[in-house]
């Protein structure tokens, strides 16, 4: 029952966009949704077609890693199931977003740093280099490989700092970097701004921040399925130090989950954050479910039909309904309610939009990425920001980046100056809002207001949100948008 998350939505349009980077994420998943959907088309399909392959390679890849490092097919096959029943797992295996290639390139980037320290063989330090380098390319997380590495190598075979291997692989790395770093340079740094800005480290904030520590907890559980959660908890603290048989896979999922558990008393952390990290922690996780399984059969199977359960809840959460569990999670607490409506509200203002004198815009660049999917015709659209931190939108509509931050310090320069708008002067535009009226800010840019409409989003047969499409008449081409932060 689910189209397109706003984020899905959102790097499809990238797609459209090809460049170096793109103000929130590196550009990778860019160039996967370019590539599916030419030869796809603009489909849901396309989009997600790669959600469901780098799942099925991610899932592959525990197989290999397990039967390697443990030396036993069996125990291979099984926690190259497990994952399956993992919530989280599932999502990724659903919904594209930077995440999932994130994961996969976590995995094989581990497998090929095992394989490297034992065989130190150039060709694994290469392949390495080449897996980091897409891993980095996928999501900034993967900077946290890079000192768990080190310190891996450094506890294993310290002797290969002497060597040039691990440095070659570090160069081929970085070189991935390079066209990032170049974009940021000519965009003022805004990725690493809106990365900083999300860690919370130009903020006071409130410390500590005890309810963001234990929903960020609940979420990591949650990801695991619950029951599996305390299997890792058991594997950590039983592989804490070098002397634990499988302290390579808790260096690799504890320490980064430590990160995001210790900002998360700082400032709210969103619970995928962490996700990459459980592909060795889901691996440890597994190991001692597996071992454990027939001495702990009824605490097995219930932590297996539970995980089951909530991933079936997950893909359908109409399920709760007819099991008489709507209390457990309402319609408007539902985290795959912003999933649903997007084509119908997408439909419904195609019935309106006129390519040859209208442009759809709105205050939020989820709707904006929405309405770009789903109206027909797959038309251009705008943010106009008001309130809102930056958006790739925002640097879209940019005509010159040295005037845009001049006009960002406070510098008063005519945003007809700054921004693209006399392409669009003159035009009605069709803004899509939760706003039931315009903006002073926004009106004063247009003519007149020549009609509003509601259109309400059901879910689970409840109303979880309501968009007003406002009809406005002669764009003014002088709209000054109001950017808060990075």
């Amino acid at each position: 029952p689910f189209d397109l998350s706003p984020e899905e939505a959102q790097y499809w349009d990238w797609s459209r966009h090809l460049d170096l980077s793109y103000y929130s994420k590196p550009p990778l998943i860019a160039y996967l949704n370019w590539l599916s959907t030419h030869i796809f088309g603009n489909t849901e399909f396309a989009v997600r077609f790669w959600a469901a392959l780098f799942a099925f390679l991610s899932a592959l890849l525990v197989y290999r890693v397990v039967k390697d490092f443990f030396k036993d097919e069996a125990l291979a096959f099984w926690l190259g199931l497990l994952p399956h029943l993992f919530v989280g797992f599932n999502a990724l295996a659903f919904v594209f977003t930077t995440d999932t290639p994130l994961f996969f390139f976590w995995g094989l980037s581990f497998l090929l740093l095992l394989k490297a320290v034992e065989r130190e063989r150039l060709r694994d330090w290469l392949l390495l280099g080449v897996s980091g380098g897409l891993g980095f390319l996928a999501k900034y997380s993967m900077v946290f490989f890079f000192p768990l590495e080190v310190f891996y190598i450094w506890i294993r075979k310290p002797r290969l700092f002497k060597t040039v291997k691990p440095y070659l692989a570090t160069v081929l790395a970085l070189l991935f970097t390079l066209p990032v770093v170049y974009w940021n340079y000519k965009h003022g740094w805004v990725s690493f701004k809106h990365v900083l800005g999300l860690s919370g480290v130009e903020k006071k904030g409130h410390f500590p921040y005890w309810k963001g520590f234990w929903n960020f907890l609940v979420s990591q559980m949650a990801l695991l399925g619950f029951g599996f959660f305390f299997y890792l908890l058991w594997g950590w603290v039983k592989n804490f130090t070098p002397k634990g048989k499988l302290f390579p896979f808790t260096l690799f999922s504890f320490y980064p989950y430590l990160v995001f558990q210790l900002l998360a008393l700082k400032k709210f952390v969103y619970g995928n954050w962490a996700g990459f990290a459980y592909f060795t922690g889901g691996i440890l996780a597994g190991y001692y479910y597996v071992r454990s399984f027939k001495r702990l059969l009824p605490v097995a199977l219930s932590v297996a039909l539970l995980s089951a359960f909530l991933s079936a809840v997950a893909f359908y959460p109409p399920l709760l309904d007819k099991l008489h569990l709507t209390k457990v999670l309402p319609p408007k607490k539902d985290p795959t309610r912003v999933m649903v409506g997007w084509e119908d509200l997408g439909r419904f203002v195609s019935k309106y939009y006129d390519p040859t004198r209208d442009f759809i815009f709105s205050n939020l660049y989820q709707i904006s990425a929405e309405m770009a999917f789903y109206v027909k015709g797959n038309p251009q659209t705008y943010v106009f920001n008001y309130y809102q931190r930056m958006n790739q939108y925002d640097l879209w509509e940019v005509k010159n980046f040295d005037l845009f931050t001049r006009w960002l310090e406070g510098e008063n320069i005519p945003p007809q100056e700054v921004f693209r708008w006399e392409e669009l002067k003159g035009k009605n535009g069709i803004f899509v809002t939760y706003f039931p009226t315009p903006p002073r800010r926004i009106m004063e840019s247009f003519q007149r207001l020549v009609w509003t409409k509601k259109f309400v989003v059901y879910w689970r047969g409840e109303p979880i949100y309501t968009y007003y499409i406002h009809y406005l008449e002669g764009f003014k081409g002088n709209y000054n948008p109001i950017i808060r932060g990075y």
